[in-house]
């Protein structure tokens, strides 16, 4: 697929999603581009928050307190396919939002413009003029889906308040480069003399070993920092995945080693841990130099590689004097590439842990639940189901699976999995959490609020269940839905905020047992729930924003647990979610289960198939046990047989009853 065919195709997706979903266009393609950036590890979670006026424009923003950066973002929107956005309109988008910055410095951004108090604008103004000497790095973003010259970007430049202004372009050219590395196209290749003009001086371990062989370098700061700007995530593919989610966090001790002893960076560093599938070699005069390394992978030294990268644009840091010690593996055995290169990041990265949110991406956890997501097809009313929902287990994972399609298959996966049925880690641990009356929790952002719900799942161990699954996505339609709701209010601002306090209030009036199989079965919330919705807005408006809570800034009064306490008390005079409404009695709690009860379902399961079998078989021919008991041991018996689980506790501990009954009564597997 050449890039007017894919640029063609990524606008059709685009007005598709707005026809189905009745999004902004703009907006839309704004968040299209956006994900390829994300994906990339280039930014950390950007929201769309469109305002304008003569001067000063944005489209969207993000701000990472822990990586002392601010983006801004602006859109520019090609006349045509590919059409091509001269360099003045590219350096007018840069003026708009270095415009925006200043203004909301300066509290000028809103002079002239009727804007309510409540507009979510004004919090973005709020949150920049707050990150006012916090920061070391403002990056400004020209998006387009046309093409530009890559001579329109300014070069970085120090600002005398002590940041770095750094300039960015992403075009529809950069988008399909990202959509090529991800569809495995273009390959990561380091043509280290050509490109960085440097060879790598190596030492070469004995040949011993049948599956690989290692060399020793040492790599210039200078050198990774470029690489890694150009490839970003791509060099980390074969790292743990969840650690990418860093998103540009810069470890403290690493910063300060770069920017007071550059020169003893070597020392303190443990360095970085590689693989490729092929190298080229230079010796002179008996010295060996790395000069290419084919399908290069960082598997261990992420961190220490992104925070040499975001250096670049540091003016305190001088990477000529940083020096980076370097392992390569080069993988002889390429039928087994895949596992050695796992055994060695998995190796290598045990030795420090990776502390995102100390949650793998191969949690099993995860791993049941995308599991369930590839099975489960969502009901349509009809015996053909056509789409089911995509958990995205490790980020960036729809669009791999994308990258890799064209034509009908293509065409099959986008109606086998919409866009609009995806959903991530950071959703399902949102929804869980609001069900779990924590609505301060998740007001602290989703990363944070992921750190605390990753905490409870290791604690509590829940057994990933169909149900589980079906009521987690039920719970996602239930948030959505109170998201359309609350943007149809037009309430101007906070709308996170409201969605977060409505739907926990929502598992607070059904005490937990809202009927979720209802909203899975039908995909849609009950009509009684959306008025409940609907009343809830102004009760909760009022609640957040009321003057009465002592404090002035809204987004810091619902981070506070008193905010929901308070909330609770209100909500005492609501009326409760009538019965009809809730789940029946049987179907409750059947989907989190602990360990006790996940060892009473492994156990029924561990009964081998034969035995079922030989169970119903002997009862029969013994006139012992009821006909429905007997009819399920060899129920039971076939389950096992198509290697198919038990689908609830209460089927497990049944199970074990007919056994038990039938050993009591003389049963012998000899029999």
């Amino acid at each position: 697929m050449d890039i007017k065919e894919f640029a063609t195709n990524f606008l059709e997706n685009i007005h598709i999603s707005v026809e189905i979903e009745g999004t902004n266009e703009e907006e839309e393609l704004a968040s299209s581009i956006l994900e390829y950036i994300i994906d990339n590890g280039e930014i950390n979670a950007p929201q769309i928050c469109t305002f304008q006026k003569t001067r000063s424009r944005i489209t969207a923003y993000d701000y990472n307190d822990e990586a002392e950066s601010l983006d801004l973002f602006y859109l520019i929107k090609a006349d045509s396919i590919l059409g091509k956005i001269n360099n003045n309109r590219i350096q007018q988008g840069f003026n708009y939002l270095s415009s925006f910055y200043n203004e909301a410095i300066d509290g000028r951004i809103f002079n002239n413009q009727t804007i309510e108090e409540t507009d979510e604008i004004i919090e973005v103004a709020k949150l920049i003029k707050s990150s006012e000497g916090k920061i070391n790095q403002l990056r400004l973003y020209v998006l387009t889906d046309g093409l530009t010259d890559p001579s329109a970007v300014p070069s970085s430049v120090e600002m005398d308040e002590g940041y770095i202004k750094e300039f960015n372009v992403w075009d529809m050219q950069r988008v399909y480069q990202q959509h090529n590395i991800r569809a495995g196209k273009e390959k990561v290749e380091i043509d280290f003399p050509t490109n960085y003009d440097t060879e790598l001086q190596c030492l070469k371990m004995s040949d011993e070993n049948p599956y690989i062989d290692a060399y020793l370098a040492i790599i210039p700061g200078i050198t990774l920092a470029k690489i890694y700007k150009k490839y970003q995530q791509i060099l980390l593919e074969k790292n743990v995945r969840t650690f990418l989610q860093f998103k540009g966090k810069v470890n403290k001790g690493i910063r300060k080693t770069l920017r007071e002893e550059p020169d003893m960076f070597f020392s303190y560093n443990n360095g970085i841990s590689t693989t490729a599938s092929k190298i080229e070699l230079k010796n002179d005069q008996g010295s060996l130099y790395i000069t290419r390394l084919y399908d290069w992978q960082i598997v261990n030294g992420g961190q220490t590689t992104a925070s040499i990268s975001a250096s670049l644009s540091d003016k305190s840091v001088d990477l000529t004097k940083v020096f980076v010690p370097m392992k390569v593996s080069v993988i002889r055995d390429s039928a087994n590439d895949e596992a050695i290169v796992k055994a060695i990041s998995t190796t290598a990265n045990s030795q420090t842990a990776i502390k995102n949110s100390d949650f793998s991406a191969n949690d099993p956890y995860l791993i049941d639940l995308e599991t369930f997501s590839r099975n489960e097809w969502v009901p349509n009313g009809s015996n053909k189901p056509v789409s089911k929902w995509y958990f995205e287990r490790t980020r960036g994972q729809y669009l791999d699976q994308l990258a890799q399609l064209s034509g009908y298959n293509e065409t099959s996966f986008k109606r086998e999995y919409p866009k609009s049925q995806k959903l991530t880690k950071t959703d399902i641990a949102k929804v869980e959490t609001l069900w779990d009356q924590r609505p301060y929790d998740v007001c602290q952002g989703a990363e944070k609020n992921y750190k605390i719900f990753v905490a409870g799942i290791k604690q509590n161990k829940p057994s990933i269940t169909s149900t589980y699954f079906k009521r987690v996505i039920a719970k996602y339609i239930l948030f959505r839905t109170i998201d359309e709701l609350v943007k149809e209010a037009q309430l101007g601002g906070y709308k996170s905020n409201m969605n977060a306090y409505i739907m926990s209030s929502i598992s607070l009036l059904s005490k937990g047992k809202l009927d979720l199989a209802y909203i899975w079965e039908h995909q849609r919330v009950q009509q009684k729930i959306k008025e409940l919705v609907v009343h809830l807005i102004t009760i909760v408006w009022k609640h957040i924003t009321s003057s009465n809570n002592g404090v002035s800034n809204v987004n810091e009064w619902t981070k506070k647990p008193e905010c929901w306490n308070r909330l609770k008390i209100k909500l005492s005079d609501v009326e409760r979610i009538p019965s009809d409404m809730l789940q029946k009695e049987e179907e409750s709690n059947e989907a989190i289960l602990n360990e006790a009860q996940q060892e009473k379902i492994k156990e029924a399961e561990e009964v081998p198939a034969e035995t079922w079998f030989k169970i119903s078989k002997w009862a029969k021919s013994k006139n012992l046990l009821t006909p429905i008991d007997r009819k399920a041991a060899f129920n039971f018996g076939a389950i096992r047989s198509r290697n198919q689980h038990f689908v609830s506790l209460k089927q497990a501990q049944y199970a074990l009853r007919i056994r038990d009954k039938a050993i009591d009564e003389g049963f012998s597997e000899e029999e």
